[in-house]
């Protein structure tokens, strides 16, 4: 293609701003110092990297302009073409490219490249899908292609122009099922960009970043890998280092196949008598004089500026490994140089086997002469299948390695001064008509006719009609050739009645025809074949006429038991689902919202009136049991549910027969509770009566189950509010009331605690001693020292009389006065009684908890009680 000077397409600088800062890649000259930020790429002078961030991939150029002026004065005066080096400028007319990153509507390369979508952006460039107009002429299926245009700071460099070409070049020649197709290198104007196979998928960076800290399944992870290794078994081959391994240049399509991206940037490694290339090719693409890395995957020889080396790439290798199964850089992405000084290592792969550990704990090894020879060493060692994997690669590269071609040696007019575009624009040239020589000769030698195939070599006609001009004697020849094929492919297409295929290539051969006379001819020779068939199908349509009427009546017959069947379904699948919204609330969990209850019994009621009096008896069990849960822990509001029910299922005696006992004020959920203050002990509603006993809930343990105990002895002033209401005995006005009630015979005391049943609804009786001793020895088993017991010693007075029931040290569940004080009755097995805890006359040191004497149940007045109302469970 010729390029126009006036058709230049410029990319603004400020393109490249607004890149991603993780994944970009940054060119910068030799001399100028740029901060180091750690996820972009950069041109630096080779040196140690300590404290860098390790995930960008930098470039690292060393005297790469001496060399190439060297290059260039070391040819004879005969051989060489004067390049007047001047400061690259950009004066671009055409600007397509905002500031933004992004691209304005119907932005066209070379009147063929459409640019529809901004896909990214990195240091080398920004990358469009792009439509390409040839191939919509063609008729191509997928006429899309990938197009990385590249920032200006690479293009103001013509020898790192050259050389990209160049590499564009070797990357088209290592063709590979894991590597992205690379289909040209060119210009349009200032704009320089690559045409490469578009992808539908995910880059590998991403998809690690969604599987963080846990991993890629490992399925995944191995077919990931053996397609990395495929890739870099095959590169190898051809002596080229990628030396910017990592995630981000790795691409997985939607089936899962690894694709390695960027070939085209990676060292050029192949040695000068092998790969014959030009003086100008090996300077400004040899491993020491410009190099791309990313120092989380760069090995310690990178670091340290060696030359390239096959196992830097199985170092990088074994780190994306790493990341893969797990999920996280082995060395938390700290660079090789600083974690051999540190001398970390990699945390153990779970789930994977010895061989397999070792093969990446190989690979991560900071020194080379520790690692893997080679990647197909590697898969060796991770599969332990030394000759299939060997033999896959091995055939593999060998096949694909046919591909590895011609070079290119420019010997420009000595005498002639060309400026720098100048001598750009020649090379260009050159470069392109080789290559398209190359590709028509492939595409002849295959001749596979798969509307790729044709498509291609229509692409490759017209584009070699522009470079050369439709008469050019040798491109006449070689479409003569491919029309001699389309002749005889059309004549085999006759012959195997493939008549479709004839006349599609009957009209593909037309652009290359120049004597259309056997054209012609094959054309009625195709339309007779085609009048035959269809006077042959037009029988066999009269012929199954009558099979198709009656395959009709039998299809209707089908179709309406199908939408039978179809309508009873629905109808099953409307009522379970409704059914289902039925029972959701009957799962019960605090209440029952009634309305949207009714809403759906409505609604089941509707869909099948039969059925649901089929349900209905399991829906009204559910409810009754759901009402009565609630009931436990919410009574009044069990009590509106039950209500709403009744009316909803009109009456039903299962649910009117549903007893809600009123809500326990001393519920088991204060258990243990009694020491923490207000709302932490209880008392029940007496029927009439005010003056109901304070109580604290006790926690229950092995054969003891919680209850409530007084908090406090039973005070007279309690004892005679029962006096008074009950009339069974006398008011006694001249005791402390609030002192504990004594001299008081245990039929009086039996008296009260049935009162308090009767008037509260619950069961209150006196503790059996192993309740009592449970309940004061509490969680500490320490006795009150300041306890009213008995005490006449070094001037220290206590006992003697009763205190007021609520003076004293409460124990860590909130019984006060268990010790001392009055005496408490408690049950003995077989209905005796005895009393515990000592009392105001009994000596200091026998007033503890072991304190226990028979009693007849007589009045004296040392003794009183507490008393203990169950809880129901």
């Amino acid at each position: 293609m010729n390029d126009s000077i006036d058709n230049k397409t410029q990319i603004k600088p400020s393109l490249i701003k607004n890149v991603r800062e993780d994944d970009k890649t940054r060119f910068a000259p030799v001399k100028k110092d740029t901060a180091i930020d750690d996820e972009k790429t950069r041109i630096q002078l080779a040196r140690q990297h300590s404290g860098d961030n390790a995930d960008k991939t930098r470039f690292m150029p060393q005297q790469q302009a001496a060399r190439n002026a060297a290059s260039v004065t070391d040819s004879s005066p005969d051989e060489k073409t004067r390049i007047n080096i001047t400061p690259y400028s950009e004066q671009a007319t055409n600007n397509h490219f905002t500031s933004q990153g992004s691209i304005e509507e119907h932005t066209v390369l070379k009147g063929r490249f459409v640019l529809e979508e901004l896909l990214g952006a990195g240091g080398m460039g920004v990358v469009y899908k792009a439509k390409d107009l040839l191939k919509i002429e063609a008729q191509d299926r997928d006429p899309y292609v990938a197009i990385k245009v590249l920032i200006d700071e690479f293009k103001a460099h013509p020898e790192a122009f050259i050389a990209l070409q160049r590499e564009s070049r070797k990357t088209q020649r290592i063709a590979h099922p894991n590597i992205v197709t690379v289909y040209d290198f060119d210009r349009d104007g200032d704009t320089v960009f690559m045409t490469m196979e578009y992808l539908d998928g995910k880059p590998l960076d991403k998809l690690i970043a969604q599987y963080r800290s846990v991993g890629l399944p490992h399925s995944e992870v191995i077919k990931i890998i053996e397609g990395m290794c495929a890739a870099l078994i095959y590169a190898h081959a051809q002596h080229i280092i990628h030396s910017d391994f990592k995630p981000g240049n790795i691409f997985v399509n939607n089936k899962g196949i690894a694709k390695v991206i960027d070939f085209g940037i990676a060292r050029a490694v192949a040695k000068v008598e092998h790969r014959e290339e030009s003086i100008d090719d090996r300077t400004v693409f040899d491993a020491g004089n410009l190099g791309a890395l990313t120092p989380a995957y760069a090995s310690l020889e990178m670091l340290e500026g060696k030359n390239p080396d096959v196992r830097d790439d199985i170092y990088a290798l074994g780190c994306i490994a790493y990341e893969l199964f797990t999920g996280s850089h082995p060395f938390n992405r700290v660079h090789a140089d600083e974690a051999k000084r540190q001398k970390l290592k990699p945390k153990k792969i779970p789930g994977l086997s010895k061989r397999q550990w070792r093969a990446i704990e190989h690979a991560l090894a900071f020194d080379r002469e520790n690692r893997a020879q080679s990647v197909e060493l590697f898969w060796q060692e991770f599969t332990r299948s030394a000759s299939r994997a060997g033999m896959f690669f091995l055939l593999a590269a060998l096949m694909l390695g046919g591909a590895a071609g011609a070079y290119y040696q420019f010997k420009p007019a000595p005498t002639v001064m060309l400026s720098e575009d100048q001598v750009r624009n020649e090379i260009e040239q050159k470069l392109r008509l080789e290559m398209k020589k190359k590709a028509i000769a492939e595409l002849y030698a295959q001749a596979s006719f798969t509307l790729e195939w044709e498509n291609q070599v229509w692409l490759e006609i017209q584009e070699l009609r522009q470079l050369l001009g439709r008469t050019d004697s040798w491109l006449l020849i070689q479409e003569s050739n491919f029309y001699t094929l389309y002749l005889q492919k059309i004549e085999a297409a006759l012959t195997n009645d493939e008549l479709e295929n004839a006349q599609l290539w009957h009209t593909n051969a037309s652009r290359y025809a120049g004597d259309e006379a056997l054209l012609s001819e094959l054309a009625k020779k195709i339309s007779a074949a085609l009048a035959e068939r269809e006077r042959q199908a037009l029988a066999r349509q009269q012929q199954q006429a009558l099979i198709a009427l009656e395959q009709e009546r039998l299809t209707k017959e089908k179709q309406l038991k199908l939408q039978e069947e179809q309508s009873q379904a629905k109808q099953h699948s409307d009522f379970e689902a409704a059914l289902a919204n039925v029972n959701k609330p009957l799962l019960c969990n605090s209440t029952i919202d009634m309305r949207d209850f009714e809403i759906a019994i409505a609604k089941l009621r509707s869909l099948n009136p039969l059925r649901y009096k089929q349900e209905e008896p399991g829906i009204v069990a559910a409810m009754a049991q759901c009402i009565k849960k609630i009931g436990a822990t919410f009574p009044d509001r069990a009590e509106v549910i039950k209500r709403q029910a009744l009316r909803l299922f009109g009456g039903n005696s299962l649910l009117a027969n549903i007893a809600i006992a009123a809500k326990d004020p001393c519920s088991i959920s204060l258990a243990g509770l009694g020491a923490r203050g207000m709302g932490s002990s209880c008392r029940d509603r007496l029927n009439g009566a005010t003056k109901a006993p304070v109580m604290v809930v006790i926690p229950g343990k092995g054969s003891i189950n919680a209850f409530a105990l007084g908090k406090y002895e039973v005070s007279v002033d309690e004892m005679n509010e029962f006096c008074q209401q009950s009339g069974k005995c006398k008011i006694d006005n001249h005791l402390e009331a609030a002192t504990p009630i004594t001299n008081i015979s245990m039929a009086n005391v039996s008296a009260y605690l049935e009162w308090l049943s009767n008037k509260s609804g619950r069961n209150y009786r006196l503790p059996t001693l192993a309740e009592w001793q449970y309940a004061a020895k509490s969680t500490n088993a320490l006795p009150d020292p300041n306890r009213n017991c008995k005490l006449n010693s070094r001037g220290i007075k206590k006992g003697s009389t009763l205190n007021k029931t609520s003076l004293g040290q409460q124990n860590p569940w909130g019984v006060v006065n268990h010790l001392g004080n009055a005496q408490e009755w408690v049950l003995q097995p077989g209905g005796s009684y005895s009393v515990v805890g000592g009392s105001f006359d009994t000596e200091m040191d026998e007033c503890n908890f072991s304190k226990q004497l028979s009693h007849d149940g007589s009045a004296d007045p040392f003794t009183g009680f507490r008393v203990l109302r169950e809880i129901q469970h």
